[in-house]
């Protein structure tokens, strides 16, 4: 290591705004680390150790300045949520391999490699797969090939699933609450495959693991699949949701009859009817299904899958 990279010691954090980011970085400055935090819009909070700029992850040049003092970058914004950047499910590999998403992740990469930052840190999703028809997951496909394939020394890529994805109070827990609305029982909805579920709690966990890494190989990769023992059916976690919101556990219709008015109910109170995403948007994208490899991956990659059951009440 050169001295020029032993004096870097701030971490950069991408959708430092964020509630996944925001979260990362009051747990890390709370660490006394020094931190640059990078939004786009809303401003991050205000911490000691913290460092906010605004930044355009489209335009390359604005990144020169924040990686002169950083040998570490932790990968968090993500446009568009589950639905990703460009919210097309028939959209070509060569459309996706151009999307927002993917260019952020590019130009960041790349002025990484022109500043010799040695690590990257990216938060991916559960279920990634080429093939898969959620666009969000293609896209996640596609960001993660271009931190695999490229000449930074250590690449991490943590997994996450659908409650440490979008914070517990962000996209995701605005398309059930709604759906907590309806008036004299709760519909359930069936859905057989479960839900992989990740806490804030690993995601933090996943991310302090990952800066204690130091190796002295060319090339390190690690992708860490955070996923429960257990996965949950979308019927239990709509239960314990509403039970969070109304304090106390009322009757619900499950099967044939639950599932029909289920997504009768979310497009009458959910987020259905606007352009946020609804809760089954949540549900195709947190299914572990078989996932196609990413491509160019180094043979010193491993994935490790890091499990426990999640108490949903506790999480939640």
């Amino acid at each position: 290591m050169s001295l020029a990279q032993a004096t870097r010691r701030a971490a950069l954090i991408t959708g430092a705004a964020g509630s996944v980011g925001s979260r990362v970085m009051e747990h890390l400055a709370q660490q006394h680390k020094a931190l640059i935090g990078l939004y786009r819009n809303k401003l991050p909070a205000s911490h000691k150790n913290v460092l906010p700029l605004c930044c355009d992850l489209l335009a390359p040049e604005s990144l020169l300045a924040p990686l002169k003092s950083t040998d570490t970058v932790i990968h968090l914004a993500w446009h568009g949520g589950v639905l990703g950047s460009t919210q097309r499910s028939e959209i070509s590999d060569g459309e996706l391999a151009q999307s927002p998403n993917v260019i952020m992740t590019q130009n960041i990469v790349r002025a990484m490699e022109r500043a010799n930052a040695r690590k990257i840190v990216l938060l991916s999703w559960v279920g990634v797969d080429r093939k898969a028809k959620s666009p969000m997951l293609r896209e996640k496909y596609w960001a993660e090939n271009v931190v695999i394939n490229s000449s930074i020394p250590e690449k991490i890529i943590i997994r996450a699933g659908v409650i440490s994805g979008c914070g517990y109070d962000a996209d995701f827990f605005r398309a059930a609450g709604s759906l907590t609305k309806w008036p004299i029982l709760l519909p359930l909805p069936r859905q057989a495959n479960g839900l992989v579920l990740t806490t804030m709690t690993d995601i933090i966990w996943a991310i302090d693991e990952a800066l204690k890494v130091v190796t002295n190989k060319d090339q390190y990769c690690r992708i860490v699949d955070l996923t429960s023992t257990a996965p949950s059916s979308g019927a239990e976690l709509l239960r314990a949701i509403d039970t969070k919101v109304r304090g106390r556990s009322r009757l619900t219709m499950g099967g044939y009859f639950g599932d029909v008015l289920f997504r009768w109910a979310e497009k009458k109170f959910g987020t259905a009817k606007t352009d946020e995403p609804k809760l089954t948007d949540f549900f195709a994208a947190t299914t572990l299904a078989a996932r196609s490899p990413a491509e160019g991956l180094p043979p010193t990659t491993t994935g490790l899958q890091i499990g426990h059951k999640v108490d949903l009440n506790a999480a939640l």
